[in-house]
């Protein structure tokens, strides 16, 4: 039995997409300030994004994104990792701050800290892949000069956010939503991405949103959010051409002589592919989550397998399945990738070091190891697996069975070699 899909097909870009990209080229109208409209707080309606003459494509996608997830403000810029290097100084970041972040994540994250002038420091994940709260506290309280921390909900795995944000308000830490992964995730029945005062999006490929590239920035501070829309490249007045921005003028006439212009801009064609995609958001998080609690249910119960459980008020939207192999050799976990990628599925252990979700391959990050015995030993058998919904229901469970029998060999034989040694 070979499992016959592939692992690394994104998800289509709606018909509706295709053609409002190609009226733009069409137009030549593909930078975001291409069209002349501006807007003032009375304007903030949805009627008017149904003129596509008087608001770009990405005006009207900061606004649709903004009202989708319930904040005030959005910027659309190219890219996730843009995101949390704007939202890092709009936070207020200088020269060799630390930022405290999680130990596994990927290397966006760290390199978003590295490129605002931060300095990494990283907190330990336990065996749900999430930030360990003991170490958290512990790293706090060795560091109190580290006043910031990006969150990174890794492959949408969601920690203890109210208590990770008593923590931060105690101890008077920026927090920063890395919510990259988990796009369509609730928390206690809301939106991921509201407990920190900035949160980050993505729409990579093999987000709930495929853009190829891209990414939000999402916050309710007025001062962040005009931080963030100056900074992405916004110059002059153009700033009126935005419609989910604060609409206080003078803030961004007195920040905009202090903040650079890092050239960050989403342009238009990208955020046509990304509008309709939006309205289909909860369908598809929907099919996802079906395909994933139908994996999990084949898995769940099988020896040698854990599957972290999240929080009980996180809702996840799961577009890939983690696991960690149990009482394992090296060489074990090394044949059962092999194996199982011989039968066409495609499995990465995290804790390798041709992976980039490894803290062992950030060197560009610190300058001695950092601590993380916990972090290492979890991620060292820690099993990666995409899940696509172009794989049907049948797919998954051919995909299940393949996992289960190449383990159970795998397992067989490690028996049959201890009992021809004890008879020896």
């Amino acid at each position: 039995m070979k499992f016959a899909k592939d692992f690394k097909s994104p998800d289509p870009v709606p018909q509706e997409g295709i053609e409002q990209a190609i009226k733009l080229m069409q137009t030549g109208r593909m930078y975001r300030y291409n069209f002349n409209a501006e807007f003032h707080e009375e304007d903030a309606d949805l009627s008017l994004l149904d003129d596509r003459e008087i608001a770009s494509e990405v005006t009207k996608l900061e606004y649709e994104f903004s009202r989708y997830l319930g904040y005030k403000y959005a910027v659309a810029v190219n890219s996730c990792g843009s995101a949390l290097f704007l939202a890092l100084k709009a936070a207020g970041v200088q020269h060799e701050d630390k930022v405290f972040t999680n130990g596994f994540t990927f290397t966006a994250v760290p390199s978003s800290i590295v490129h605002a002038g931060g300095i990494p420091v990283y907190v330990e994940c336990n065996s749900n892949y999430i930030i360990d709260l003991e170490d958290l506290r512990h790293k706090i309280a060795a560091n109190p000069d580290a006043k910031y921390f990006i969150l990174s909900h890794m492959r949408g795995h969601i920690a203890e956010m109210d208590e990770i944000k008593a923590i931060c308000d105690e101890a008077g830490i920026y927090l920063i939503e890395d919510c990259a992964h988990s796009l369509g995730a609730k928390w206690d029945g809301k939106h991921v991405g509201h407990h920190g005062k900035i949160a980050c999006f993505s729409s990579q490929s093999y987000k709930m949103l495929n853009s190829g590239e891209g990414g939000f920035v999402v916050t309710n501070d007025e001062k962040a959010a005009a931080y963030c829309i100056l900074g992405a490249g916004c110059y002059e007045k153009l700033y009126k051409k935005h419609l989910a921005r604060p609409f206080n003028d003078e803030i961004f006439e007195e920040l905009k002589p202090t903040v650079p212009g890092f050239s960050l801009r989403m342009n238009n064609l990208t955020a046509a592919v990304i509008r309709p995609q939006i309205n289909k958001l909860e369908a598809k998080v929907a099919q996802y989550r079906k395909r994933y609690d139908r994996l999990i249910g084949l898995l769940e119960s099988v020896d040698r397998i854990r599957i972290p459980n999240p929080p009980q008020k996180c809702d996840r939207a799961p577009s890939s399945i983690q696991f960690n192999l149990l009482n394992l050799s090296t060489k074990q976990v090394e044949r059962f990738v092999k194996e199982t990628a011989v039968r066409g599925v495609k499995i990465a252990i995290f804790g390798r070091l041709d992976n980039a979700r490894y803290f062992k391959n950030w060197r560009y990050s610190f300058t001695e190891m950092p601590d993380l015995k916990q972090t290492d030993e979890i991620i060292s058998c820690a099993c990666d697996l995409r899940i696509s919904l172009s794989f049907s229901l049948e797919d998954i469970d051919t995909l299940a069975s393949i996992v289960k029998e190449v383990l159970q060999n795998i397992v067989d034989e490690a028996e049959q070699e201890k009992l021809l040694v004890s008879k020896v």
